[in-house]
């Protein structure tokens, strides 16, 4: 057994580049795994749409392409193995689709196994009350499953790496799952590896620690950076790669010849993206305490990211429901000229106003005048709006009437000859009607839950030639780094805005955000911790709707996690995500800290 194991990450969302795994072989012949995840909430939804039109495509067919551009590496003796979630609602039947085109493509006999077990619907449909044992309540808002439970479309449970590793030490080559915490992709092969026991607790939390950093793709190589115009050719950026040892430590880096950047700072942010409470980070392997992390940058583009604490699991299994709760539509149009953001903020009022006349309901409206501080706080928000000659008028509504918002998707055309002067930016035409999906979480015993394992095998063909192999250059031209700030940069004297004191990543848990922040320089710690409080940031989005504000300080990462509970509840919004409330935090004023 070698001291460590190889693992990279080459698809961080259903969506992600598709060529990035052929290209992380190529330039990596002796990784030992390669991730890729393609699940979140919304994308179980969509796959329910495609299994209603047609049962046996439940799961994203462009992860069957992806597995055909790989058919002449593993032909050509290629050894890296394969680990995806992409099975989503009908995992066997993905993994039959892959073997087929395995076959067609010439690759010899590749041993493909399934992992399901995860899809608990008909469980949480019939827990209708306390009487079982499990309401299956909402986490965010505690209400039980009986309100919804009519309109439940899925409901997967978070699956753990066991049955992942069971498929390796069993010789699988490529491991297709359903639900499965993303994390868990990582750690899996760990446990194949090392032979850890289920009850290497910290072992296991920093292979945890490992997974969350590489599950988001480029998001830890520069991508989503603070200071990403700082990094080095983007347009080739680099999807990441941990080296694990076998106390559970890692190197984080990248390919060579790759854009992009791996250092303390990239490391840092994506440590604390998404993750709640860093002392009890939990995952269906482990409960995990990010507060003894420390990382240490080693060499260029490696970083090394150590002291992972763990604990036992809850006996408990999160699950991701999703419900059917109407329709949606949201357009937008261009308004240039003087008074733009007040006009636009009309042109919307009058839409309104004139389906609601008609009597049309609407449950949720909502109009943005986007570069206008819709996305949050910011220093156009307010009165310097109203300074701006351009913005983009964008407006959506929600109803629980389809005919209500495709009424909404005509009259929003009217603007073209009835609002101010300077609309355009017309040339999409009518907005599309969505059906709206909401996110349940809520918790399962894992008792209750059992995982299955299931094998498919490509058929033995004649073998391709290494020839045959598609290649990528060794190296691409790497432009030098753009010119900018330094993250050590010294800061100007007298007020400023947290931009120039602290690194920010923001995301969405629910109706929740997580905004973190870290220090941009580690004696600055002290001042953020004591200024950067609770009050001040529900003040900051108070205008936003945020109905609490948890803090959770790391101060083995000069770091800080807030929790902005409700901030995300209209789906409507832009930024239905999250993903810019950290840049909205950091043009929060900060004073000159002489005199505060």
């Amino acid at each position: 057994m070698r001291d460590r194991v190889r693992i990279g990450n080459a698809h961080a969302f259903w969506g992600d580049r598709s060529d990035a795994a052929l290209e992380i072989l190529t330039r990596e012949p002796d990784l030992d795994f390669l991730t890729l995840d393609y699940l979140a909430e919304v994308s179980m939804s969509i796959l329910a749409m495609q299994r209603e039109r047609d049962p046996a495509r439940g799961y994203a067919r462009d992860f069957v392409d992806l597995v055909r551009s790989l058919a002449p590496y593993w032909a050509a003796g290629g050894r890296c193995r394969l680990i995806a979630n992409a099975g989503g609602l009908t995992p066997a039947a993905c993994a039959a689709d892959c073997a087929r085109v395995l076959a067609e493509a010439g690759c010899r006999r590749l041993k493909i196994a399934v992992v399901s077990g995860d899809d608990v619907l008909d469980l949480v449909r019939a827990s209708r009350s306390a009487a079982d044992g499990n309401t299956f309540e909402n986490l965010d808002t505690g209400e039980p499953i009986s309100r919804v439970a009519d309109r439940l479309v899925t409901a997967n449970a978070y699956l753990g790496a066991a049955p992942i590793a069971q498929a390796l030490h069993q010789g699988a080559d490529i491991v297709i799952t359903g639900r499965v915490a993303d994390p868990s992709l990582t750690v899996a092969p760990c446990l194949h590896h090392f032979g850890w026991t289920d009850q290497d607790w910290s072992r296991i939390a920093g292979a945890t620690v490992a997974g969350h950093l590489i599950e988001c793709g480029t998001q830890v190589t520069g991508g989503l950076w603070t200071d990403w115009l700082e990094i080095p050719d983007p347009a080739n950026i680099g999807f990441p790669i941990v080296e694990i040892a076998s106390d559970g430590s890692c190197v984080v880096t990248k390919p060579g010849g790759t854009g992009g950047c791996v250092n303390e700072w990239t490391v840092k942010e994506q440590l604390v993206y998404e993750i709640g409470d860093p002392g009890r980070y939990v995952s269906p392997d482990v409960l995990v305490s990010f507060l003894s992390l420390t990382v240490e940058e080693i060499a260029r583009d490696r970083v090394r990211v150590s002291g992972a604490v763990g604990q036992p699991p809850p006996p408990t299994l999160k699950v991701s429901a999703t419900y059917r709760d109407g329709f949606r539509a949201a357009g937008t149009l261009t308004v240039f000229g003087r008074d733009a953001v007040a006009k636009a903020q009309r042109s919307g009022d009058v839409i309104l106003q004139r389906l609601r006349g008609a009597g049309h309901v609407y449950r949720e409206a909502l109009v943005e005048c986007l570069a206008a501080g819709a996305c949050g706080p910011a220093p156009l928000a307010g009165a310097n709006a109203a300074q701006l000659v351009e913005t983009v008028l964008r407006i959506a509504v929600e109803s629980d009437s389809r005919a209500a918002v495709e009424q909404f998707s005509r009259e929003l055309m009217s603007l073209i000859t009835a609002g101010p002067p300077g609309t355009t930016g017309y040339a999409e035409g009518r907005p599309r009607v969505h059906p709206v999906f909401r996110y349940w979480p809520c918790l399962i015993d894992r008792a209750r839950v059992a995982p299955r394992l299931e094998w498919i095998e490509t058929a033995e063909v004649t073998a391709v030639s290494s020839a045959d192999t598609p290649q990528i250059e060794s190296a691409r031209r790497v432009s030098p780094p753009a010119p900018g700030r330094s993250p050590e940069r010294t800061r100007a004297a007298g007020a400023g805005t947290l931009h120039d004191w602290a690194y920010a990543r923001s995301g969405d848990k629910g109706t929740n955000a997580n905004i973190g922040v870290i220090a941009r320089r580690r004696a600055d710690y002290p001042f953020l911790a004591k200024w950067l409080t609770v009050e001040r940031v529900r003040e900051y989005f108070r205008s936003m709707g945020v109905e609490a504000v948890d803090r959770y300080e790391l101060p083995n990462l000069q770091g800080l996690n807030f929790v902005v509970h409700g901030i995300l509840r209209s789906g409507l919004r832009t930024d239905a995500q999250g993903k810019a409330l950290a840049q909205a935090l950091l043009e929060m004023p900060v004073p000159d800290v002489t005199t505060d």
